[in-house]
């Protein structure tokens, strides 16, 4: 047991667990040392849910459709799918991480015989950690379209269970500190957006995230191998596939979502063609989970208006890259608190000196003063991972009988809540085609054609955004100016979905229901939102590419955003977004009266709309 784990655990949201159960080991290699939350029970331990029925309402599944009378109750551990048996699932989802469990939750919900599967990379593969504001409505969206409330404890932190509050984390902040080589930390050089309360963003710590997910998938029915062995390899084809397990057993099913990893099995069946492309974003990432990081606080001042960084996510950016920091715990600045690290380096101006990932992060903190001193006593706890390059797309994703999502189809940075913002995306627009799939009994390869469209346009915008992020690295003016574009697209966009969302419920039962969330609009955006917010991502990514080819100054480049910031109808003068020297974001009761004022007297109709509740929007769907 770890030495942080408390006695006693109070209970999670989903099926109960038996009293007393051995719990697998091995999940994670390095969960002994940094998990409080225990694994999944293998089927030889007894059934893996008990008998009693879930109430309904938040922090627990949704009954299911109650037997007819006289027919008998299934035991929950019949969920299991047993080898050798001849009942072939409709769909079966590789991969049991977040996007995974997330999406066989939805699928089970709906009725759908679902087969859950583990990956090879499930525990191994790093994955995101952050979210913002924009993922949080992504994750209320999947919650309340597809009826699984509890998904919306993901993003807003206080709903989580409490055994994955203690080793996750509240967001209370973005900060961003621009540091030089050889140099330590300016004071004008950091911007901070402080999270206002409402959100309550997360910092999710992944192994016991995930876990939880995948006890949530299988209370609303969603089956698992026995033993939760890992798939080796999948055979035959649509409408008669089996997924062949590390154990000698094998899982039946029509259909394969793969969302696996590396090495996806179902890319291979794409064409002869690679299967996968490097991104025009090519940088290599190194990554390790860390104790005994210095609160950096104590060596950068955040300022008069700030809050320590240790509140929230820390990005350290300098020319060609950056570091991304995500504490997690309550207690985040003692000696034994766990930071995630995830590094990002341009390997042009960054490249690799050593084999040794830690090595090679090392000689790079050598090189910034602040930062050699916050790592002086780190020591890793989930060791050193690194990958160059690290970020790469699929070049087809849908296939006769079967799709490839999320993980295996795409990989980005960590940074600015991408990767797990993404796999709620993907998850959303996967669940809406596979269930009309099931109810139409189409399960064509043209029936996912726009899911494949939909995954490559989000793709795309991902790559502009790190490609234009990293062109920013190179001076502070032009981050200064780029971090507040990109927080003022993820507030509006967050804003914008929240609208169209509560739009939709306010039309129960119509075939158009959730229309206006299924095309895409641009800059990453796929659901109603004022055209300006497109244009302004659009100006800013043209300028980045006139710097990065040299025939911009950088900060020129900064001053032309700062200009449209200042004068764009659409941006609340009280955000103070266009002056370069109001580097921190607080947004107080008073401000928010004052955007109110400003939306209904001066901002365009759209912009009014999401700022303020409609008279179309009834109260019991505001969240």
């Amino acid at each position: 047991m770890s030495p942080h784990e408390p006695t006693e655990r109070p209970p999670t949201a989903g099926p109960a667990r038996p009293a007393d159960p051995v719990w697998a080991e091995g999940a994670e290699t390095v969960t002994a040392a940094e998990s409080a939350l225990p694994y999944e029970p293998t089927a030889a331990s007894g059934p893996a849910l008990d008998l009693t029925v879930p109430r309904k309402g938040r922090g627990e599944p949704r009954d299911q459709t109650p037997p007819a009378r006289g027919e008998r109750t299934t035991h929950p551990a019949e969920r299991l799918a047993r080898p050798g048996s001849t009942a072939r699932h409709t769909v079966a989802v590789l991969g049991a991480h977040l996007g995974g469990g997330m999406l066989a939750a939805i699928l089970a919900r709906a009725g759908i015989d679902v087969v859950l599967v583990d990956s090879p990379h499930d525990a191994t593969a790093p994955s995101g950690e952050t979210t913002v504001p924009y993922t949080a409505e992504v994750f209320e969206l999947l919650a309340r379209r597809y009826g699984v409330p509890e998904l919306s404890a993901l993003g807003h932190f206080g709903q989580l269970p409490a055994e994955v509050r203690r080793t996750s984390g509240i967001k209370s902040s973005i900060g961003f500190v621009y540091a030089r080589p050889g140099a330590p930390v300016r004071p004008h050089h950091v911007v901070q957006f402080n999270v206002p309360s409402e959100h309550g963003e997360s910092h999710l710590y992944r192994p016991d995230v995930d876990a939880w997910v995948h006890r949530l998938a299988t209370g609303y029915g969603a089956k698992v191998p026995q033993g939760r062995s890992v798939f080796t390899e999948v055979r035959g084809e649509a409408g008669d596939f089996t997924i062949e397990l590390a154990d000698g057993s094998s899982v039946p099913a029509a259909f394969v979502v793969d969302m696996s990893g590396p090495d996806a099995p179902m890319l291979r069946r794409l064409g002869p063609d690679p299967a996968l492309r490097p991104l025009r974003h090519s940088s290599r990432v190194l990554t390790a989970h860390l104790r005994g990081v210095r609160p950096l606080e104590r060596r950068v001042d955040p300022g008069t208006g700030g809050t320590p960084w240790t509140g929230g996510t820390t990005q350290v950016v300098f020319p060609g890259g950056w570091i991304q920091l995500v504490p997690f715990g309550d207690q985040r600045t003692g000696e034994t608190s766990l930071t995630s690290v995830s590094v990002s380096l341009d390997a042009k101006l960054w490249p690799q000196r050593s084999a040794s990932p830690e090595d090679d992060f090392q000689q790079l903190i050598r090189q910034f003063p602040d930062l050699e001193w916050q790592f002086g006593e780190a020591t890793a706890v989930r060791p050193w991972t690194g990958s160059e390059p690290w970020q790469y797309g699929a070049n087809a994703a849908a296939g006769d009988g079967f799709v490839v999502l999320e993980r295996s189809a795409v990989r980005c940075d960590f940074t600015l809540s991408r990767d797990v913002t993404l796999t709620a995306e993907l998850v959303h627009e996967a669940a809406a085609h596979l269930i009309s799939a099931a109810g139409s009994g189409d399960w064509s390869m043209e029936r996912f054609r726009p899911l494949e469209s939909f995954q490559a346009s989000l793709i795309e915008h991902g790559d502009r955004l790190l490609r234009t992020a990293l062109t920013a690295t190179t001076d502070f003016r032009l981050w200064n100016a780029f971090c507040r574009v990109w927080l003022l697209h993820s507030m509006f966009a967050a804003l914008s979905l929240k609208r169209a969302r509560n739009d939709a419920l306010a039309t129960p039962g119509r075939p158009d229901q959730w229309r206006e969330l299924e095309r895409y609009r641009g800059a990453g955006l796929w659901f109603p939102v004022y055209p300006g917010f497109v244009a302004l991502f659009d100006d800013m990514e043209r300028l980045a590419r006139q710097v990065a080819d040299s025939r911009l100054a950088p900060g020129a480049a900064a001053e032309r955003i700062f200009g449209q910031l200042r004068n764009a109808s659409f941006v609340p003068p009280l955000f103070a977004f266009g002056d370069p020297t109001d580097r921190y974001y607080n947004f107080t009761p008073l401000k928010r009266v004052k955007v109110l004022l400003w939306a209904k007297r001066r901002a365009p109709y759209m912009v009014q709309r999401v700022l303020t509740r409609g008279a179309t929007v009834l109260p019991d769907v505001e969240r």
